[in-house]
């Protein structure tokens, strides 16, 4: 491990560490000085154990001594065995109703709270088994059976409760007869105890029976007392022994050193970093600012409502945690709580960075996530709305609303949420249904620009989708990845297409001035007498060569030009049959020799229409030519040429003079000729120069083989 990666390491170990050490003085700070110690401690009063302890003790004593005070149990029992014994000789025994007990017997472990009305009992136990069974109903002896069975259970348990629990003594003292009259000690007020409470304390104002704990003995001149003995349970002892602890333990975790002591440590570990790692501290305490500044602060600004609102309103919760915790060795919920602790200064350290970061450079502002969001998805809804998508704008529009209301839900009602785990859902439910519905609006924009972008590239008005970043944009930067590779390799082909084009015409006529020499000088050549008539031979042959290979290079730079656009059309309206019957004349001596009967019919003696005269007759010159080149001896070439209301038809057929094993469109290549012996005169180019002449026009040429039949149709609009 290099020197740069250790030294990050023990910053980033420096900082968790500061931040431990803050985390757990703020916890501190919450400590809470308890209001006793080792001189005035009371266990009745100050353990909260103890305190449940004594009080169902002392309920107990009331049920026993007082509600229970003239039950005779023998007679009780003697009278529920006569009830039996009654119901039992019943020649019809109607079905026993259910009783609910008013007085829970012990050992089940439910307890009322103690200002609840637990065990109310409207008539005195003894009343039960005092009445004559001969004068009662069936309905009433089922009644009282259940009734008087309840309460010598409860008595019994009761009773089985006070004789069995070694936890407290008890003496009761009778006010009337001056004397003792129950305890469950040999001698109470002599006896080793650790502390000794009268029910007239106030711990006992607890409503039990329709009347208070505490003066329902004082009211029947009853004075109880209840102490702790030396020979208490080991489960009160060990009460006993935590409160101690606590008391202990509370004297440094709640003295104001101790979050200081904290501070200083902290301090010191902080003045390491900025001495020995003051590099890598800056860079990952800037990282952390960075990766916080990405949350938008419709997180961040609820959350740090919601953080304070629940430290303002709950801040009793860590009263004397730190001493709570290690007392009862809850170190599980003393780790969560300094984590949590963590979590708050973490995320508040940064929050408030941020906003200085904001308040010194206001335009970073304008950059932050949130803007940029809002921004975004404005800019969204605008390229929906010029989309015309009705429907998913619609629901676009929809989403937005959503998202608003929500926000304005999250900024308004966590501050009135006095529960922290109802403030925590709150916010986990807001939080979570703005993700939601944010994720519902991202993926109904990407099906807007999908579309919209697909549809702008059909109709030419952009040349590349602009990137996209998010989710669901995949999509559509693969489509722009596909664009740009077809422009590329269009351009490629373009740009080779140029340069050919480029190449022909500067060789077309790079040669034609060469070429003009010759024929000139052959020219010149024939004018003279030369009486051998071998040179005048070789002079012919020069002659008609240099011609033929004119033609050629005239046709190269035609085509050169056409191709590359830039041959202008100058149109007016021209007679395409006299244009046709003109080009036939200047060929007629062609046809006569080729032997080939052409027969021309048209729909009308006079077609107008918008065309360059000129090139126009090009096409016929080289559709003719190429009848007579390609066509076979003795056959007929039909013309025919007719007017529709919104285009003129002109069609040439004759019969081919060789096998057509290809592709009839084919020929509109260039150098492509029907003939692939090359015996016959001819560039190739004919073809291709008269159907780049008629779509210069915007017309159509297509061609049609049925055997040995070649036919050409060309299709001129009249607009």
């Amino acid at each position: 491990m290099d020197t740069r990666s250790q030294n990050r390491i023990i910053a980033i170990a420096g900082l968790i560490v500061i931040l431990l050490l803050v985390s757990t003085a703020a916890v501190a700070c919450f400590e809470k000085k308890l209001s006793f110690n080792d001189e005035n401690v009371s266990y009745f009063k100050d353990s909260a154990e103890i305190n449940k302890n004594v009080i169902r003790y002392a309920k107990n004593l009331q049920r026993y001594y007082i509600y229970y005070n003239k039950f005779d149990i023998d007679r009780a029992t003697l009278k529920l065995s006569e009830i039996d014994n009654y119901i039992s000789t019943e020649e019809m025994t109607p079905e026993p109703r259910k009783f609910s007990a008013r007085i829970q017997p012990f050992g089940d472990g439910k307890e009322a709270s103690e200002n609840s009305n637990e065990g109310i009992l409207t008539e005195n136990p003894e009343s039960l088994y005092n009445f004559d069974i001969e004068t009662s109903t069936i309905d009433s002896l089922i009644t009282r059976q259940a009734e008087l069975s309840d309460a010598i259970n409860n008595y019994n348990s009761i009773e089985n409760y006070l004789l069995t629990n070694d936890d407290f003594h008890y003496s009761i003292y009778s006010n009337v007869l001056c004397r003792v009259i129950a305890t469950n000690t040999n001698d109470f007020y002599q006896e080793g105890s650790y502390e000794t409470i009268s029910i007239t304390d106030p711990i006992f104002s607890v409503k039990f029976n329709n009347e208070l704990l505490n003066s329902s003995f004082t009211d029947r001149g009853l004075k109880l007392d209840i102490s702790i003995p030396v020979t208490t349970s080991s489960a009160t002892k060990l009460q006993m022994l935590t409160l101690k602890d606590e008391i202990r333990f509370n004297k440094v975790l709640s003295s104001p050193l101790l979050p200081l002591c904290l501070l200083a440590a902290a301090a010191l570990v902080a003045s390491y970093l900025y001495l020995y790692q003051d590099e890598q501290t800056k860079k990952i305490l800037a990282e952390l600012c960075r990766q916080y500044g990405r949350i938008p602060f419709v997180f961040t600004v609820p959350l740090a409502v919601m953080l304070i609102s629940i430290t303002v309103k709950h801040s009793r919760i860590y009263h004397n945690m730190l001493t709570v915790s290690i007392v009862n060795n809850r170190y599980f919920v003393l780790m969560g709580a300094i984590i949590i602790s963590c979590f708050t200064m973490l995320f508040f350290a940064l929050f408030l960075s941020n906003i200085i970061i904001i308040f010194k450079n206001p335009r970073i502002l304008y950059n932050s996530p949130s803007i940029r969001i809002f921004s975004s998805a404005f800019k969204d809804i605008q390229l929906a709305l010029k989309s015309k998508r009705y429907f998913l704008t619609g629901l676009l529009i929809f989403q937005a609303i959503m998202i608003l209301w929500i926000i304005g839900i999250m900024f308004v009602s966590l501050i009135g949420v006095d529960n922290t785990i109802k403030t925590l859902a709150v916010y986990a439910v807001l939080s979570t249904a703005l993700l939601v519905f944010g994720i519902i609006f991202k993926a109904i924009v990407s099906e807007i620009k999908l579309r919209y972008y697909l549809q702008e590239l059909a109709d030419g008005n952009i040349d590349a989708i602009p990137i996209q970043t998010g989710p669901f944009s995949k999509s559509i930067n693969n489509i722009n990845k596909i664009n740009t590779g077809l422009q590329k390799n269009v351009n490629e082909i373009l740009k080779s297409e140029r340069l050919k084009t480029e190449l022909i015409t500067n060789v077309s006529h790079d040669l034609k001035t060469p070429l003009t020499s010759i024929i000139s000088y052959v020219s010149l050549l024939k004018d003279m007498d030369n009486e051998n008539e071998v040179a005048r031979e070789y002079i012919s042959i020069i002659d008609n060569k240099a011609k033929r290979l004119k033609v050629l290079i005239d046709d190269l730079f035609e085509a050169s030009k056409l191709s590359s656009g830039q041959m202008k059309l100058d149109r007016m309206y021209s007679d395409i049959v006299a244009l046709l019957d003109q080009a036939m004349g200047e060929l007629s001596y062609k046809i006569e020799e080729s032997g080939i009967e052409f027969i021309v019919s048209t729909s009308s003696d006079s077609i107008l229409i918008n065309i360059d005269g000129q090139k126009m007759w090009r096409v016929f010159d080289n559709l003719i030519n190429n009848i007579l080149k390609y066509s076979a001896k003795g056959t007929r070439a039909y013309v025919d040429i007719k007017e529709e209301e919104k285009a003129v038809i002109i069609t040439f057929k004759n019969i081919a003079n060789y096998n057509m094993d290809f592709e009839a469109n084919e020929l509109f290549e260039r150098f492509k000729r029907g003939d692939a012996s090359r015996t016959t005169e001819g560039s190739g180019l004919g073809l291709s120069i008269a159907k780049s002449i008629v779509e210069l026009h915007g017309g159509i040429m297509n061609i049609t083989t049925d055997g040995d039949l070649f036919k050409i149709t060309i299709l001129l609009s009249k607009q």
